[in-house]
């Protein structure tokens, strides 16, 4: 007991590293909504373009795959994505996600 009349012990308040951590599954899939919202201020393109540039839930392409797959150059390609992350930076969900990815 810690204190004189008390039922806990040192290991009621030790981690159990065995067992799923639950807060880390909850902010995973609220930073994944939140990824949505922002997401949804973006063009389909501009969606298409990062989550192909960066692998977000499919497989990452170049600039150039990216650009045969639009029938874009890769400097066209790599223009709509920096303006995608500059429209993603600005908007007001910006602080939130910042605020999940440090």
């Amino acid at each position: 007991p810690f204190a004189d009349g008390e039922d806990n012990s040192l290991l009621d308040v030790l981690e159990n590293s065995d067992s799923p951590i639950a807060d880390k599954g909850l902010i995973n899939e609220s930073l994944s909504k939140e990824i949505d919202r922002a997401f949804s201020t973006l063009t389909e393109r501009e969606r298409l373009i990062l989550k192909l540039s960066f692998g977000i839930g499919m497989p990452e392409m170049s600039l150039e795959e990216i650009g045969e797959k639009f029938g874009l150059t890769r400097e066209r390609v790599r223009q709509i994505r920096e303006k995608a992350i500059r429209r993603l930076r600005n908007t007001s969900r910006s602080n939130l996600l910042k605020s999940y990815l440090g």
